[in-house]
């Protein structure tokens, strides 16, 4: 007979335990999200609730939704995934009190780069530009974008600004959300020797110093070009078009021989480097 009364007293004990550890509805609820999500990874949703003055983090059941449901889910353990692309609102319910978030979801589906030119020591440093693109291609120019180099000894980076450091090649990596890309980045020098005449103007001669070079023409017809390295016969150039490059290694001190552009265009002897471009190279 003792043993059956004691059940509405075991039971009755239970219940007030159980409410005790619930304690009484909260004054305020606080809810604490990312501003922005850039990938699909969760992220933890903190809820905090005030009592008696006194705020703690909240472990028991926190209720949540979604606005608009299907850009955003809370799983388990007050976890958050973004879905889409998209705002959304999330609201926080304990015991019927309610606390509400925005959350941007950026999922970065691919990453737009411009084409990044020669970066020469002699010029000032260049901005790459970047954009994160979502699924549907549209921008999410509100991702933030971070760029990282391979060798900073070559290239120091600084947001999206790099500034060369040295001739040589090497690659930055660009990164925004959960997608990173590698751009492949060259280094180099521009020269300016003096521009000396050889074959009575019909030809042009640089002196340089041992090391590794490149020179680029830039004509205004297609014509027949040479260039012919002192000190290195090896590297003799000669081709046909408007646009010419001819690179050469140094062993020691020499240089450039180049037909006068000015001569293969309008037959003019006088010497002048206008088209020509040289530079040293990694």
């Amino acid at each position: 007979m003792s043993s059956q009364g004691s059940r509405p007293g075991r039971l009755l004990a239970s219940l007030v335990l159980a409410c005790a550890c619930e304690g009484p509805p909260p004054e305020q609820v606080r809810l604490e999200l990312p501003e922005l999500v850039s990938s699909p990874d969760p992220v933890h949703a903190t809820v905090h609730a005030r009592r008696g003055g006194a705020s703690s983090e909240v472990n028991q059941k926190v209720d949540f939704a979604v606005t608009p449901p299907d850009v955003a889910v809370v799983g388990k353990g007050m976890n958050l995934s973004c879905r889409k692309s998209g705002d959304a609102t999330i609201t926080a319910s304990v015991q019927g009190v309610k606390a509400t978030a925005g959350i941007k979801c950026r999922l970065v589906e691919r990453l737009d780069t411009s084409n990044l030119p020669l970066i020469d020591l002699s010029e000032p440093p260049v901005t790459l530009q970047v954009h994160p693109l979502g699924k549907s291609g549209a921008p999410l120019d509100d991702v933030p974008v971070t760029l990282s180099t391979d060798s900073p000894r070559i290239v120091s980076v600084s947001g999206t600004t790099l500034t060369p450091l040295a001739v040589g090649e090497t690659h930055v990596t660009v990164s925004a959300g959960n997608r990173s890309t590698k751009i492949p980045v060259r280094v180099v020098r521009s020269l300016h020797p003096e521009a000396l005449p050889l074959d009575g103007g019909r030809r042009i001669y640089f002196g340089l110093p041992g090391g590794k070079y490149e020179v680029a023409v830039e004509l205004p017809l297609e014509k027949t070009l040479s260039v012919e390295w002192r000190g290195a016969p090896y590297c003799a150039y000669k081709g046909t078009g408007k646009s010419h490059v001819s690179s050469c290694v140094l062993q020691n001190k020499g240089g450039a021989v180049v037909d006068n552009p000015g001569y293969l265009v309008t037959g003019s002897t006088e010497v002048s480097a206008a088209g020509i471009s040289i530079r040293e190279v990694p």
